[in-house]
């Protein structure tokens, strides 16, 4: 199984980001995939300040 972050995707994280990374490595996002019988839903959790953001909504709809 492939898991993949699409242009899209890339664009939604990046006007959803908000937050300046606190360490060197420029890190600050865990990336959740979760296969289910419908699909895979993805999300992205912000470290620094704890906010989800779920990517798999517009085909849940």
């Amino acid at each position: 199984m492939i898991f993949e972050i699409t242009a899209e995707m890339k664009k939604k994280i990046k006007n959803w980001d908000s937050c300046e990374s606190l360490d060197v490595t420029g890190g600050k996002f865990s990336y959740i995939f979760t296969p289910t019988s419908l699909g895979v839903v993805v999300q992205v959790h912000c470290d620094i300040c704890n906010r989800k953001l779920d990517l798999t909504e517009d085909w849940l709809n």
